[in-house]
């Protein structure tokens, strides 16, 4: 009762600062992110608002004397709403629904200029501790309702068993990266009854735990291919002082993938199916019974439609007949020609390109990954961020750049929504801290 009663008086004050209501959504958001519905689309609105109000209240201060960075990561951010527009008017169609997704990088970029003029560490902190919440409450909603399963795949009421273990993934990756010593004090004050602030030493191996139980409930391979880069990824991170340290955590990390083969009957059939699919399609070109080689011959569909179609891509929902694909693709087939018509590319990397040509899809790759990574490289090279928001940004992009290269990431709003968020946030705090050291 005694913590009730504090955490109720916290809670009205807080309530009165704007800048605690994004500190409650970006917490939410990913709480919430898989087991609500369009959390994510409404809490970006709602700090797109916010965001918009403290801007138009003082202008100069956002946008006059800004540097180069700030310029370039709001280019980032706008990138897949600029592609998109541009190739709209280069192919002379202008389509108004399929500008709806890449008009969520409006939101976040107003997000960025206005979280650039703020102490920001403690979102990422916000974002860490909600990611770790969102996980276990996904693991207690397929323990509740099991009935919304696609078959024997896991799968929640509004989220399919390829885009939730895809993002399952990406939530582990912001909460292992995470610092929950960045959340203001009279924020904890509210949470500390909620949640462990600072979660035992046991947490962050559990979170692993039920991420791996939950991608292979789902048995989407390409969570597993992410889920062990991601991890390699962390451990090499965490151990970086030693290098005798990263071999034993790689050694642990082979030894606990070969337990998972040889005891998971999902994990060791899906992923045999997956190898002899490729091996087929390489050897004789075959494999189009397999996912894996449906996959391949979808990749040399969209390399053909990027070819004919190299400066502003291909509108949604334009396919040419099949058998014009044929005569390019002779592995072509019928099912793989339905799946290509309904689902589109099963590549984030090759659908940029199919649907905004080359050079636009190649932009939205860069804002979104490239320059990403380049600030990660970069801060590690200075040697000034290597505990800071540069090296905690490999939690968000590395997980969705290796989803990317066999799924789509971005084909939901509610994935945009959630990824740009994410994603201008982690580039106000870089900025921020870039600035300071600059000012030094």
């Amino acid at each position: 009762m005694k913590y009730l009663g504090q955490s109720g008086g916290h809670l009205i004050k807080i309530s009165k600062d704007p800048d605690n209501w994004i500190l409650a959504l970006v917490f939410l958001t990913p709480a919430f992110f898989l087991v609500v519905k369009s959390v994510a689309t409404t809490s970006l609105f709602l700090v797109f608002f916010i965001s918009c109000w403290a801007i138009f209240k003082e202008p100069r201060k956002y946008f006059v004397k800004r540097g180069a960075q700030f310029w370039v990561m709001v280019v980032c951010l706008l990138s897949p709403f600029l592609a998109e527009f541009l190739a709209q008017l280069g192919r002379g169609d202008l389509i108004a629904s399929s500008l709806d997704g890449p008009s969520r990088a409006i939101l976040a970029a107003a997000a960025f200029v206005y979280f650039s003029r703020k102490e920001c560490k403690h979102l990422v902190s916000a974002l860490s501790i909600g990611s770790g919440v969102g996980i276990a409450l996904l693991f207690l909603y397929l323990q509740v309702f099991p009935e919304y399963y696609w078959g024997n795949r896991a799968a929640t009421h509004f989220v399919d068993p390829i885009t939730l273990p895809c993002y399952t993934v990406v939530l582990m990756g912001l909460y292992l990266y995470g610092d929950s010593s960045r959340i203001p004090t009279r924020v904890s004050d509210f949470v500390k009854p909620l949640i462990f602030v600072k979660p035992l030493i046991f947490v962050k191996p559990l979170i692993f735990v039920i991420t791996v139980y939950i991608a292979i409930e789902s048995q989407s391979r390409s969570s597993w291919v992410a889920a062990m880069v991601s991890i390699t990824v962390y451990l090499l991170y965490s151990f970086k002082a030693s290098l005798m340290k990263q071999i034993l955590a790689m050694l642990v990390l082979v030894l606990g993938v070969f337990v998972i083969f040889n005891f998971s009957d999902v994990f060791r059939g899906r992923s045999l199916e997956a190898y002899e699919g490729l091996v087929t399609f390489f050897e004789v070109g075959g494999g189009q019974a397999t996912s894996a080689g449906q996959r391949m011959i979808l990749l040399l569909i969209d390399f053909e439609l990027v070819k004919e179609n190299f400066f502003f891509g291909v509108a949604d929902g334009v396919m040419p007949s099949f058998e014009y694909l044929k005569a390019l693709v002779p592995s072509l087939n019928a099912e793989i020609y339905e799946i290509k018509t309904l689902a589109g590319s099963h590549s984030e990397m090759s659908g940029q390109l199919v649907r905004k040509g080359f050079f636009l899809g190649t932009f939205v790759l860069w804002g979104f990954f490239v320059y990403p990574l380049y600030l990660i490289i970069s801060g590690y090279m200075a040697q000034k961020f290597i505990s800071g928001t540069s090296q905690k940004l490999l939690g968000l992009v590395v997980p969705v750049l290796i989803s990317g290269l066999t799924i789509q990431v971005f084909n939901l709003k509610m994935t945009m929504s959630f990824y740009v968020l994410s994603l201008a946030i982690f580039f106000a705090c870089y900025h921020r801290e870039h600035e300071l050291i600059k000012s030094e």
